[in-house]
């Protein structure tokens, strides 16, 4: 995509995918020896399965930037502060923060700045979930902790009147 530009293909839809990435991961474990506290900025119980949302539009290249974050945790057994060294096989508390992004454009001809937005607010989080839920389950698989998969979104069936509306039989 050249900027500045919205490509020739948006013919049958006025919003399309240009680019996924993966914006963001970070990982923390904490692995005490017996008796350790987790530090201060440690924070297990910090827990959000529901993604925040951001977004940026830019009218003139017709280009939106979406990014979708979750983080999550889980605490040791009793809390933070539980002594991991009274069990042989503790669970050691970890914090995972998860974003993905992905790169719209939209034809600024065919759609005013307030759609794009109303869109963004309430459409594109579907279409940048299943890359958030994916990246989860595949930190979590590799971690050596229990895998984690973010639960399914359903999607609200949209009715509409265009182009990308279901074609009648």
């Amino acid at each position: 995509m050249t900027e500045g530009t919205v490509e020739p293909r948006l013919k049958l839809f006025p919003v399309q995918v240009a680019e996924l990435e993966t914006v963001r991961i970070d990982y923390e474990a904490f692995v005490s020896p017996a008796g350790a506290q987790p530090p201060k900025y440690f924070n297990p119980h910090q827990i959000s399965f529901c993604p925040q949302v951001k977004y940026r539009v830019d009218d003139s290249s017709g280009v939106v930037i979406v990014s979708a974050k979750s983080v999550f945790a889980r605490p040791t057994k009793g809390g933070a502060a539980a002594d991991l060294s009274a069990d042989p096989a503790p669970l050691e508390p970890y914090r995972l923060e998860v974003a993905a992004g992905a790169v719209f454009i939209f034809d600024p001809q065919k759609m005013s700045r307030e759609e794009v937005v109303e869109w963004c607010e309430k459409g594109a989080f579907f279409i940048v979930s299943p890359y958030l839920r994916q990246l989860v389950h595949d930190v979590t698989a590799r971690s050596g902790f229990p895998t984690v998969t973010l639960p399914l979104v359903q999607v609200p069936v949209l009715h509409g009147t265009g182009p990308a509306s279901a074609p009648e039989k």
